[in-house]
């Protein structure tokens, strides 16, 4: 069976998952790798060098197959957006996007790689054809950048992929079918950038890239009560947010978590814009469910609070009930501890299978 291996370049880790695709879809490996601090900042890479000998040090580590590389991308130098187009042939629309899409994004279509994903048909007052679709636009220099960073370490990059893209194809699977009409979430957390897409019919329609995450709560604790980093990423992993209402003040750890609640609800309330300016465009009265990841949703109460100030149904992402597992040389304790970033390296193995 061909096996195909995601690549997660995150703030804090890289991270990779090798899935045999075939009639079932089996996680052969899973393995992470830290990253130096600095080296990745907000989904860009700012020390190829460093993020390198850390993948090459992954693949080495973990026997992984050099070969069908898919790697991630998702930062604010991505640019996603809804746009309309007459329509035409698949290879017509591909030669033409370039010029259909120009007026609609904010960087120079000679310094984007652009690639899109049909949503659907319709017909304007007049009668002509359209085709709706989601346009994606990356800096060319970026999508270099992990090129040459995956060259140096060896690998063969078969396709680079929108990180929201892989986190549908990871959290929701065929649970969504061609006919779930009610829209649905995702909330990735990372340490530098949430990502938040909102799915119908099986396809990503909104993708948000907000430039905030699990260390703006060390940060905030650091600045707020003069703590240093460390001791301030041990204590919010421990206190947490308070699961609904004001902070409480009648525990001893009523400081942070007073200061970690106020950055939850800051970063909870950039979410709610988010859901209101999608369900508004999309003429749905509400959300069925968000799914939520990545490190920042360990966070203590954090998806509690982000459920019941949003009034919706929140569930953890469940990779591990939509793959087998092979013999990826972890516990299952390991493996379920792994849960919350297994999506974006799972969601990319699964490329093209979906």
């Amino acid at each position: 069976m061909p096996v195909l291996v995601g690549l997660d370049i995150g703030t804090v880790a890289v991270r990779a998952a090798a899935i045999d695709i075939g009639r079932k879809l089996v996680l052969r490996r899973f393995g992470e790798m830290p990253l130096p601090p600095g080296v990745v900042v907000a989904g860009e890479i700012l020390d190829e060098d460093a993020v390198s000998e850390a993948v090459a040090a992954l693949w080495k580590r973990h026997k992984l197959p050099k070969k069908r590389v898919i790697v991630g991308t998702a930062n604010q130098r991505v640019i996603v957006r809804q746009v309309d187009v007459p329509q035409m042939e698949e290879s017509e629309l591909t030669e033409a996007l370039p010029f259909q899409v120009q007026d609609s994004l904010p960087i120079p279509v000679d310094e984007a790689m652009l690639d899109y994903v049909p949503l659907e048909e319709f017909a304007t007052p007049e009668g002509e054809a359209m085709l709706s679709i989601l346009v994606v636009a990356a800096h060319r220099e970026m999508i270099e950048s992990i090129l040459r960073v995956t060259e140096s370490a060896g690998l063969t990059v078969e396709a680079v992929d929108l990180q929201p893209f892989a986190l549908v194809r990871a959290a929701f699977g065929s649970d969504i079918t061609l006919t779930e009409t009610s829209p649905q979430g995702i909330i990735d957390i990372g340490a530098t950038i949430t990502q938040v897409i909102f799915v119908r019919n099986g396809v990503a329609r909104f993708v948000r890239i907000l430039p905030r995450g699990g260390d703006n709560f060390t940060q905030a604790l650091v600045s707020s009560l003069d703590m240093d980093a460390d001791e301030a990423e041990e204590i919010k992993k421990v206190v947490g947010v308070e699961p609904e209402g004001p902070p409480s003040d009648t525990m001893d750890e009523a400081d942070v978590r007073r200061v970690l609640t106020q950055e939850a609800d800051s970063l909870i309330e950039e979410i709610r814009g988010s859901v209101t300016f999608y369900l508004g465009q999309s003429g749905d009265d509400s959300m069925s469910r968000i799914v939520v990841a990545g490190n920042g949703a360990r966070l203590p109460h954090l998806a509690n609070r982000l459920g019941r100030t949003l009034d919706i149904p929140i569930e953890p992402a469940k990779v591990l009930e939509r793959v087998d597992v092979g013999r990826v040389q972890l516990s299952e304790a390991e493996l379920l501890d792994a849960q919350a970033v297994l999506p974006t390296s799972v969601g990319l193995a699964l490329w093209g299978s979906v």
